[in-house]
């Protein structure tokens, strides 16, 4: 596993870490955020777009209440979902290394929003690892099966940026012996140019860092 302080060694010049957040300093709207996560996870993921309606318009509580208590419901609730499956691939995109032969998974769910709030945070956050648990086989050949939530937001609430930090679930299956799952939280403020994460996501620091820097080419 990488370190926090091996993420900052090799951390592009172009961002700066302090803490649980990450500063890119650039000047892109929520859509060009997104679209550059597709580009990026799509390199070794399988991705599903919902994003055919207006998906940077803010949710009314009533959508918010629903999508924290209805956790048995699909990905459609996200704008995208990207899924890693090592039965079906042979590299991973976080650890740049080959998979070894235990199953190993990653599922990763994408949300726009203009606002995000502690309230819409919550459901989100509930809504993501129910999902992505949802997807375990334990089993002698499983590894581990991961769930990751990435919010892109115009504007974050402060109560919001503290609560990604705190966030964090996780489980292991017959004492880690049928594998574990973990969950990496990471909110993005585009008129900010920050991110925010909770302690489990910090190994995607220089990911994201180095995503959001990119120049399109």
């Amino acid at each position: 596993m990488i370190s926090l302080s091996d993420v900052k060694k090799k951390a592009d010049p172009g961002y700066k870490i302090r803490g649980q957040v990450l500063d890119y300093g650039r000047n892109l709207t929520s859509d060009e955020i997104f679209e550059k996560f597709m580009e990026s996870y799509s390199v070794y993921y399988n991705i599903t777009r919902y994003d055919q309606k207006d998906v940077t318009s803010d949710s009314s509580p009533a959508d918010v209440h629903t999508l924290g208590a209805d956790v048995e419901a699909d990905a459609h609730d996200f704008d995208a979902e990207a899924v890693f499956d090592s039965k079906g691939e042979q590299y991973f995109l976080i650890k740049a290394a080959k998979v070894a032969e235990m199953n190993t998974a990653e599922y990763v769910y994408f949300k726009r929003l203009r606002r995000l709030t502690a309230q819409e945070l919550k459901a989100l956050d509930v809504k993501a690892w129910e999902l992505g648990i949802s997807h375990v086989v334990p089993s002698t050949g499983h590894k581990n099966t991961d769930a990751v939530l990435i919010v892109v937001a115009d504007s974050v609430d402060e109560d919001a940026r503290k609560l990604t930090h705190k966030l964090k679930h996780s489980k292991n299956y017959k004492f880690a012996l049928h594998g574990y799952s973990n969950y990496r939280l990471v909110v993005i403020e585009a008129s900010e140019g920050k991110a925010y994460f909770n302690r489990q996501a910090c190994i995607l620091m220089g990911l994201v860092g180095n995503i959001l820097v990119r120049n399109p080419e």
